[in-house]
């Protein structure tokens, strides 16, 4: 009996892998020591061991959850000893995460035929749901008391929840008293709501605002969103008309350092987590289609608004009032008619500005605005201005406290504002750089400022040169051993609208006696693969106690190699990308320790007398 498991969506898709009934458990997850079915380490989505399939002395299958990981099949939260029947399809960690099939095989066994149907036995979910029921009866005056404390805490929350709202609201009327009436009525008649067209039915998707007679701003995962698909989406003005989007250009810097951030982080008795920081670099902008314009006022014009200069938002200072209007819709009342509704308008004030990291920096580089606006899903591309009536950010996010759905699966997540108040939009200065054609050689300055920054915190490529080092140790009892820097160097696909196939290959001299690990060190973030080719063969060749059969994407990924002669070998620095992916590979390398010699017995004297005795 064997079992396939074939990738429909997520990192995996397209692979399968087959397991035999020498496999007893196929263990799920992002640790590559423990799992045989292993996601990329920076897919959080799954969890280092996620959850395993077990088979049993019949050769059926069954789930082993590990602690909360979510696991479903076939749209059903899957228990402890879930049996397994092929063609179930498995979904890990969340409704939209990855997810794949399985196949299993029964042929028959020594003349024996496969075992016919057979009568539904208990699970343990449902055994223990049926002792339940045995036993609900007796819990009655126990869930009386727990009503009352759930009842209690709902009080306190709402309690909360009001002495919130009122500390916004009297916020908020400080900073109203601090605009024009005037800047408050162009920044109304100036903002679209993005909507998609899904069947019937049409779906907020964030805000934008016009610039340009024929441009609007927003965000970058706004504009991604719509890219390849803009005939699905339109705008919706202030009067209603609909607006056809012609295309869309989003920051460089929103894709590259959504990458980079994964590989710096803090480190904690050797485990590695990536920084938590909101999405920068968002900034996008949308282009219309000539054939339905932006609605003109008297003047016969567009409404569009100012962007505050670099040297006027370098002198921003928390404290200073803002005002935001856009389209919130995330668990808002009355989110079916967003399409059909106003714009709302919000205040609040700055309240700290810090770089890309989240951290004090000189004005040059405070480029995430930190601010008190309530914010919530839909708002996203909000025009920010303080009492200029200039635009001096683009709203992209906030601070949320998440509480799980019990009415959905097991890891539904609903999101409402924190209570901290803290949101954040990006400093209009990146709009600039965008609409002047200037993102790109801005970008390559702030990637120096990135690095030189980041010496503050862990480094991912760190973590694994040390694992490698203690892997090295365990595995081939070595100790010291040499580091060489084989490249310094990028996989670039070019003008590749979507994700494309790029390698390099560097020669290398092996000799037997020595054991050699190369490890590549993804500067950029994008996820790389390392594989070793004998040079004259292009045989793929690998150390025998490694114990993996295929290399894969990593931010540090390694590879084991001896030869038993000396030999020219070729190591491919390969992955999948749609931006340029910079990398170092290394080759790190030991003397093979040498077989200890057997000792021969001493022979005492005694014994050597006697020896010569019995040959006499």
């Amino acid at each position: 009996m064997s079992i396939t498991i074939t990738h429909l969506d997520g990192p995996l898709a397209g692979q399968a892998k087959t397991f035999d009934d020498t496999v007893n458990a196929i263990v799920f997850g992002r640790d590559r020591e423990a799992a045989q079915v292993v996601y990329p380490p920076e897919y959080d989505v799954v969890g280092r061991k996620h959850f395993a399939l077990n088979r049993n002395l019949a050769g059926d299958y069954s789930v082993e959850l590990f602690g909360s990981r979510y696991v479903d099949i076939d749209g059903v939260p899957a228990d402890n000893g879930t049996p397994v029947k092929s063609g179930s399809t498995f979904r890990l960690g969340r409704k939209d995460g990855p997810s794949f099939k399985v196949a299993i095989s029964a042929p028959a066994a020594r003349g024996l035929p496969v075992t016919g149907e057979q009568g539904t036995m208990l699970t343990p979910a449902e055994r223990d749901r049926r002792l339940r029921r045995q036993v609900g009866y007796g819990l009655g005056a126990i869930c009386t008391v727990l009503l009352a404390i759930v009842g209690y805490v709902l009080y306190l929350h709402s309690t909360l929840a009001y002495q919130i709202e009122a500390a916004r609201a009297e916020a908020s009327e400080r900073a109203k008293k601090e605009f024009s009436e005037a800047a408050l009525k162009r920044l109304e008649a100036a903002v679209y709501l993005v909507a998609k067209q899904e069947g019937q039915s049409e779906k907020p998707e964030g805000t934008a605002w016009a610039f340009a007679a024929d441009k609007l701003a927003t965000n970058a995962h706004v504009t991604e969103a719509i890219k390849g698909h803009e005939k699905e989406f339109f705008l919706v003005a202030p009067d209603g008309s609909h607006i056809k989007i012609k295309g869309v250009n989003s920051h460089p810097g929103y894709l590259v350092f959504s990458k980079y951030k994964a590989t710096q982080g803090t480190l904690s008795y050797g485990n590695f987590t990536p920084l938590d920081l909101i999405n920068e670099y968002d900034v996008g902008i949308i282009e219309i289609d000539p054939s339905t314009p932006l609605p003109a006022d008297a003047t016969g014009k567009p409404v569009t608004l100012e962007l505050a200069s670099e040297d006027y938002v370098e002198q921003l200072e928390p404290g200073r009032p803002v005002a935001s209007i856009g389209f919130p819709s995330e668990d808002v009342a009355g989110s079916a008619t967003t399409t059909k509704a106003p714009a709302t308008l919000h205040f609040g004030h700055i309240s700290s500005l810090t770089d890309v990291f989240m951290c004090r920096a000189d004005k040059d580089h405070r480029l995430l605005i930190q601010h008190s606006v309530p914010v919530t899903g839909g708002a996203s591309g909000s025009p920010l201005i303080d009492a200029s009536g200039m635009v001096i950010g683009i709203v992209n996010g906030g601070n949320t406290t998440v509480f799980k759905d019990k009415q959905e699966a097991a890891n539904a997540k609903i999101r409402l504002p924190n209570a901290a108040l803290i949101n954040f939009a990006q400093r209009i200065d990146l709009l600039q750089d965008l609409k002047d054609g200037a993102a790109g050689a801005a970008l390559a300055e702030d990637e120096t400022y990135w690095n030189a920054t980041a010496k503050q915190f862990a480094s991912f490529f760190d973590t694994a040169v040390a694992g490698l080092k203690d892997l090295a140790k365990s595995r081939y009892a070595v100790d010291q051993g040499t580091d060489t820097l084989m490249a310094n160097d990028a996989l670039d696909a070019g003008e590749a609208d979507s994700f494309k196939l790029v390698s390099k290959t560097y020669s290398f001299d092996a000799v037997p006696g020595r054991i050699y690990g190369f490890i590549a060190n993804a500067q950029s973030g994008v996820p790389i693969g390392i594989n070793v080719k004998r040079h004259d063969t292009g045989d793929f060749i690998k150390d025998a106690k490694d114990p993996r059969e295929t290399s894969e994407l990593e931010l540090a990924p390694t590879a084991w190699v001896t030869v038993p002669e000396p030999m020219k070998i070729d190591v491919i620095v390969w992955s999948l990308v749609a931006q340029p992916a910079k990398y170092e590979l290394h080759a790190y390398s030991w003397d093979e320790p040498k077989p200890v010699a057997a000792t021969p017995p001493a022979v005492t004297p005694e014994a050597g007398a006697q020896s010569e005795a019995h040959q006499q």
